[in-house]
């Protein structure tokens, strides 16, 4: 049986796609969509909301990017949604992007993307998630 699709509408900034998520049922951001980066990375504002660093263990991790070696705090959310697909029991990296327009909130990476077969139409600005099947 072939997967359910979700299809997610994405937004272009630049030669940049945005997708527009839910953190935890309760907080929209706006996420660069990065297939090459591992982790999901979320501002240190949603963090702050979701009182995420109250809530659970914070570990830390040096992440590579572009920049140069950074280290970020990692924490656990309990659900990130993409239009009608969601990613429960995730684990986000809490880091303030340089040079980045004000409403980006962070980047999502593959922690995320590799729960689906993932699609990227870029002609109709979509991101086509296939659900995995029972």
């Amino acid at each position: 049986m072939p997967p359910a699709i979700v299809s997610v509408p994405l937004e272009r900034l630049g030669s940049l796609f945005v997708v527009t998520i839910q953190v935890n049922e309760t907080r929209s951001a706006k996420l660069i969509l990065d297939t090459g980066a591992s982790h999901t990375i979320l501002a240190r504002a949603i963090a702050r909301d979701l009182g995420l660093f109250s809530l659970r263990t914070v570990t830390s991790v040096i992440m590579h990017t572009v920049g140069g070696a950074v280290q970020a705090d990692m924490v656990p959310v309990d659900s990130i949604r993409l239009g009608g697909a969601e990613v429960r029991n995730s684990v986000v990296a809490i880091h303030d992007l340089p040079d980045v327009p004000q409403e980006i909130e962070g980047l999502l990476g593959l922690s995320v993307l590799r729960e689906f077969e993932v699609t990227l139409d870029t002609s109709r600005s979509r991101l086509l998630l296939g659900l995995p099947q029972p």
